[in-house]
């Protein structure tokens, strides 16, 4: 290791290179004070009263409140006395913002161990006789303020009347005609305002995050999270230092530390993060934290690494033990398929030369398959991920934005209400840095549009551009996707005979390269697309409709989306998955399954069949097994199986209070929502689905964005008033959906209607299908893969055409 230099930092203590990338401070007898932001603002506001309403110089005593800052009257500081001569202040509503900064910088410095001893020298150990105290002066320079220029100087004076008190004089004045003599006060000037960024409101800040991991230690958990939302003052705070923006705040502890929360006053925790902002204040600390290195701060017995991760926007404090860093060959080793595939055991075949576009949910599966794709040599990866509702853990993030940016992009969506609780789809912060593409970021936030509307926009444009990139490369590209978002446009197109140029325009993909617009875009695909795999029935339909309408395709597909393992095999642990997700979300409201009404349609799919043997077979009570069906492919009806929604008389409809869809399309139209919100006899009314996207109950969706955008809406002819929440995980605050309550003040009807997961699949809001059962299926999508660019590289890519696994090929693009 080079000879690395110890750091002085602002604090006093200093900063020691331990090993590489790991440096050291000894927070433990740093002193700490509260309150010194409310005593500068207090300070500042009475300044700001008297020079609005007194004409003389401006003088006053404050007496300090022990209950704010007992720091300073445990030190024996008792009041504040504050000078300035007439005129000095003049212009101070110009700058009245700057000097409330400076006021803080002042009394901030009692927080600077190396400046405090100063003026309060018997206080940090020194000897009064050897080291009397010295007043401090502070010059804020003329370019910060205005013409004139003023300095603050603070002196600690002997109290007249008790021995032992002091209290501190503030003098303002100016350089140029100032009426005090420096020469005859010893002073020190305090001049590098530069080492240190004042954080406003840091103990209030630390009583915060400390209430929260007390909370979260006390449900068992070693991990609690702060999220930048719009409106919160530690990031904001946060962002004036050299850490910059931040997304958000993660702290991990282990056993030992949750123990010593829950039995020890909240004060330890509260004392240990106060003095973790403190090393933030600092900017020599907070640079080496920037520069990619972790600074392990020292604080008793407790030892604190301080580390910043993704891409620099989540800042971490890992308590006593550094941050366990997996990587996805971690969630490889839970799939031993998979694995297999990966580590080229059973096959020659790789990704070499080809770059891979993948549209999929954000599993630890995917992060699995990711890791496969890197190891059978892909030249680069994009991502477009597909997220409903649930959290992202924190984990999975983290081990995607440590892939080197120059071989892999992501990119997904994040949900969003509009002013008046319209909800719409914009591009997430969470991924890859975006900045390049912010004019589409921008015209799809304008554009509010629904999930699928959203996915599809953002999928396209993002291939388009990777096409864009291949195409100066002259290399080849291979879509892989999980939904049908991209490969039925390409198909549709192509076959349409349009030019590159108009798919793009359609999309919002810029490019100035008028030769390349100008070509067809059947010319560019043949030339830089292999073809594209479909994992979902959804997709594989979506295809089936493209090539019935245009009478063939145009790409090669190859498609798991009926395999046996994928009809049989998933389609069971999916609806386990659904039924599980149903399950964790009504107990949350206070409500059980097992006693609901329930309407499932699509009743005779892969998943609908499963949902409904495992409802009759442990979910429902056994006096409440009757489910109502509705399936196309019902031969005959009877009682509670229908081949068509609109055979249920109204009678049959009311009884239900959960409707479960499964089938891909949206059936039930506004004016049958309409007659079961006015005449269901329950109040509570639950709707879920567990088919791909937010397509289920999209008329539904746009239903209740009309009424809600409506001057005066109105349900069955009279006045409604409508009103939406959000359904909160009483554990978690997970946000597990949308609340929507119809009010009919006139006929005293209230219903409350529970739209879980906004519509989107319930199973993603918790684990949806666990690995064990997802390990063949990814496996199948990733061989599959490998056989196209194996057949492309041998010259035997089949004609363009659909090709379905355990149907036309096998798991290897082979035909059967």
């Amino acid at each position: 290791m080079s000879e690395k230099k110890e750091i002085h930092t602002s604090l006093g203590p200093v900063l020691v290179p331990v090993e590489d990338r790991l440096w050291e401070i000894d927070l433990t007898n740093l002193r700490i004070f509260f309150g010194l932001s409310i005593l500068s603002r207090t300070i500042g506001e009475e300044i700001g009263n008297q020079l609005i309403s007194l004409p003389g110089d401006l003088s006053f005593i404050y007496k300090i409140n022990p209950n704010i800052n007992h720091e300073l009257v445990d030190m024996h500081i008792q009041h504040v006395q504050v000078f300035a001569r007439a005129g000095i202040l003049k212009d101070w509503v110009l700058f009245r913002e700057q000097f409330e900064e400076n006021l803080r910088f002042v009394f901030g410095s009692f927080q600077q161990q190396s400046i405090a001893k100063k003026i309060h020298p018997e206080f940090y150990g020194e000897d009064p006789n050897r080291n009397s105290s010295v007043a401090l002066l502070f010059p804020f320079e003329a370019e910060f303020v205005h013409d004139s220029g003023y300095y603050i100087l603070m002196e600690r004076v002997a109290s007249q009347y008790r021995i032992g008190d002091f209290f501190l004089r503030i003098t303002i004045d100016t350089q140029e005609d100032g009426c005090l003599n420096l020469t005859n006060i010893k002073h020190e000037i305090i001049s590098d305002a530069h080492t240190r960024t004042y954080i406003a409101g840091a103990s209030k800040i630390s009583e915060s995050l400390s209430n929260g991991m007390i909370n979260a230690a006390q449900k068992g958990e070693t991990f609690y999270e702060e999220e930048n939302s719009h409106f919160s003052k530690v990031f904001s705070q946060i962002e004036k230092t050299p850490l910059g923006k931040l997304t958000n705040i993660n702290f991990y502890w282990e056993e030992q530390y949750r123990s010593l929360i829950l039995s020890s006053d909240p004060s330890v925790s509260l004392s240990i993060l106060k003095k973790l902002f403190l090393l933030l204040e600092d900017s020599s600390a907070s640079k080496k934290i920037k520069e990619g290195n972790t600074v392990r701060a020292l604080i008793g017995k407790v030892s604190v690494y301080v580390d910043l991760s993704r891409l620099d926007r989540v800042l971490n404090f890992s308590i006593n033990q550094k941050r366990t860093l997996l990587d996805s060959s971690f969630y490889l080793k839970r799939m031993p398929l998979l694995e297999e595939i990966a580590n080229s055991q059973g096959h020659n075949f790789n990704f070499e030369g080809v770059h891979v576009f993948l549209i999929h949910h954000i599993t630890s599966e995917i992060i699995s398959l990711i890791e496969t794709f890197r190891r059978l040599k892909v030249n680069s990866l994009d991502v477009a991920f597909v997220k409903y509702g649930g959290n992202i853990p924190p984990v999975y993030l983290d081990i995607l934005l440590d892939i080197p940016t120059e071989m892999f992009f992501m990119a997904g969506l994040e949900f969003k209400l509009t002013k008046n609780n319209t909800p719409y789809y914009g591009v997430s912060p969470l991924y890859s840095d975006f900045e390049l593409h912010s004019t589409f970021r921008h015209k799809l936030e304008e554009a509010k549009l629904g999930f699928f509307d959203a996915m599809r926009q953002l999928a396209v444009f993002l291939f388009l551009n990777k096409l864009l990139a291949v195409i100066t490369k002259n290399e080849k590209i291979l879509l892989i996707e999980d939904g049908g978002y991209v490969a039925p446009i390409l198909n549709e197109r192509a076959l349409d005979g349009v030019s590159f140029g108009a798919v793009l325009d359609e999309f919002w993909v810029e490019t100035k390269d008028r030769s390349v617009r100008e070509k067809s875009f059947q010319e560019i695909l043949k030339s830089y697309v292999i073809g594209t795999i479909e994992h979902t029935r959804n997709g594989y339909d979506r295809l089936i409709q493209v090539k019935a309408e245009k009478k063939s395709l145009f790409l090669p597909t190859f498609s798991i989306a009926i395999s046996t393992e994928k009809t049989q095999e998933e389609s069971k642990e999916v609806a386990r998955s659904i039924l599980n997700a149903l399950d964790n979300t009504l107990h949350g409201v206070g409500k059980v399954l097992s006693k609901r009404k329930v309407l499932l349609l699509g009743s005779k799919g892969n998943i609908g069949g499963f949902l409904k043997r495992y409802l009759i077979g442990g979910f429902l009570h056994e006096n409440n097994l009757d489910i109502l069906e509705v399936d196309r492919k019902t031969k005959e009806e009877s009682r509670y199986l229908k081949s068509d929604f609109n055979h249920l008389s109204n009678a049959e409809f009311n009884e239900i209070d959960l409707i479960i869809g499964v089938t891909g399309e949206s059936i039930i139209l506004p004016k049958t929502w309409e007659s079961w919100i006015l005449n269901s006899k329950h109040k509570q009314l639950f709707i879920a689905s567990g088919s791909t996207k937010t397509v289920e109950f999209a008329d539904f969706i746009s239903w209740t964005n009309e009424l809600n955008l409506s001057e005066n809406p109105k349900l069955g002819g009279e006045d409604l008033k409508i009103f939406f929440y959000r359904i909160l995980d009483p554990q978690t605050q997970m946000d597990l959906g949308s609340k929507i309550i119809f009010k009919i003040e006139k006929k005293q009807i209230e219903k409350e209607v529970f739209l879980i997961s906004d519509g989107s699949p319930v199973n993603f809001l918790f684990f949806g299908v666990p690995t064990e059962s997802m390990d063949p299926i990814i496996s199948q999508l990733a061989s599959v893969s490998l056989g196209m660019v194996n057949d492309y590289k041998s010259k035997k890519l089949p004609n363009p055409d659909l090709y379905a696994v355990d149907h036309q090929i096998n798991v290897w693009g082979n035909f059967l």
